[in-house]
């Protein structure tokens, strides 16, 4: 490898360390999401994307640290403080079935990402690392396709879809507040519509 091959882009260097961060975020959240989901096809459609993004993340670490370039304590520390957040505010006030959806993005942002750092890898001409993230590209899109399909499915149950993600009281309250929000919202736009019309 030239000199240049062996050092990473200042793209590669932050996309990298974003992959970390939005990696770690997936494996933090989509644990939580499966347990509350257990039995069904997307909690098992979860299960097995953080699996395998836990893989990725065992791979990825010495291909990285090749290059100086290291996700832990800070990068990874971010993503699951990232994930806490959201379990926290935006997974405990949704439906099941939003929940499940912005579940899909989390793994669309991964695939992506590795997509991306394929090119910025081969613009450097290395063809190695290049090919790493496209496999591992495609590896997480085979789970895309499956946590996809089980948002999609989770229609066939209305009352699922529209439940809050597990039954505790924290959660009920949380997912009733954010029902008076949007009603409040609806609400409001059913004024402003009829007053155009």
């Amino acid at each position: 490898m030239t000199d240049e091959q062996t050092k990473l882009h200042p793209a590669e260097h932050r996309a990298y360390r974003e992959l970390y961060a939005a990696a770690r975020q997936l494996i933090h959240r989509w644990g939580r999401l499966a347990s509350a989901l257990a039995g069904t096809p997307a909690g098992e459609s979860l299960e097995r994307g953080v699996a395998e993004t836990e893989r990725l993340l065992e791979a990825l670490e010495p291909r990285t640290a090749a290059y100086g370039l290291h996700g832990r304590p800070l990068a990874e520390g971010v993503g699951a403080r990232v994930a806490d957040l959201r379990a926290a505010l935006a997974d405990r006030s949704a439906d099941t079935g939003l929940v499940v959806r912005f579940a899909v993005l989390d793994i669309e942002h991964l695939t992506t990402l590795l997509q991306q750092l394929a090119e910025l890898a081969r613009a450097r001409q290395d063809q190695e690392l290049a090919g790493f993230c496209e496999e591992w590209a495609g590896r997480l899109e085979a789970e895309l396709g499956a946590v996809r399909e089980a948002a999609v499915q989770l229609g066939a149950d209305p009352d699922r879809a529209a439940a809050p993600l597990d039954d505790s009281l924290l959660n009920r309250g949380a997912h009733g507040l954010g029902w008076v929000f949007g009603s409040v919202g609806e609400g409001i736009d059913r004024l402003v519509g009829r007053r155009r019309g």
